[in-house]
């Protein structure tokens, strides 16, 4: 009971420090800045180690979330669950590396860093980051369709979730990046503050 009620807490953050990320750091951020200046900046070292800890918070609480629903989800919450925790994990490390790598090539080493963005066709880099955002976003929505389906949560949270993931693109592509990102994160992020407050209260 008491690592469940953690799990809640560390939910609870990790939607918050996504929220502060998108709608407080992120405004900061020079996107009309040259690819790798705007990498090497420490407002992107900032805004990408949040991103790493809101992550990592969500890989930690989300295995609170599942034992919260386990009697009633069933095999799907299961397969649910194990997919959102690999979406969670496969981002923790991408942004890990954005912190601790990626930053440090574009400070030291811009030509190189700026070599493979102007790669024709999709590289490496770009193909692992098309797999980790497919996976953390399908995990997520599938895990909240799970919660959905066993109806131990209250509706509100999981469909904030799932609307999240759709928001952001469409906000974006009605606005600006910046605002869509605050504004697609709002959501996604008090659809998971719901879910771990639920998990705490109870």
């Amino acid at each position: 009971m008491y690592s469940t009620k953690l799990g809640g807490i560390a939910v609870i953050s990790g939607g918050t420090l996504l929220i502060v990320g998108n709608a407080v750091v992120m405004p900061m951020l020079d996107l009309e800045a040259p690819f790798t200046e705007m990498m090497a900046s420490n407002v992107y070292l900032w805004r990408m180690s949040l991103a790493s800890l809101a992550v990592f918070l969500l890989m930690a609480g989300c295995p609170s979330l599942h034992a919260y629903q386990a009697s009633r989800s069933g095999s799907f919450g299961k397969v649910a669950f194990s997919l959102a925790f690999l979406g969670c994990a496969l981002l923790f490390a991408h942004e890990w590396a954005q912190v601790f790598y990626v930053h440090s090539l574009a400070a030291t080493a811009p030509d190189a860093l700026q070599a493979m963005e102007d790669a024709e066709g999709i590289n490496v880099y770009d193909l692992e980051a098309m797999i980790v955002l497919m996976t953390f976003t399908t995990g997520w929505i599938v895990f909240s369709a799970s919660m959905l389906r066993a109806k131990v949560f209250y509706r509100l949270a999981p469909i904030l979730v799932i609307a999240g993931f759709f928001a952001t693109p469409l906000f974006t592509a009605v606005t600006t990046v910046k605002l869509g990102g605050a504004l697609g994160n709002a959501v996604l992020g008090l659809g998971l503050i719901l879910l771990g407050r639920e998990v705490l209260r109870n």
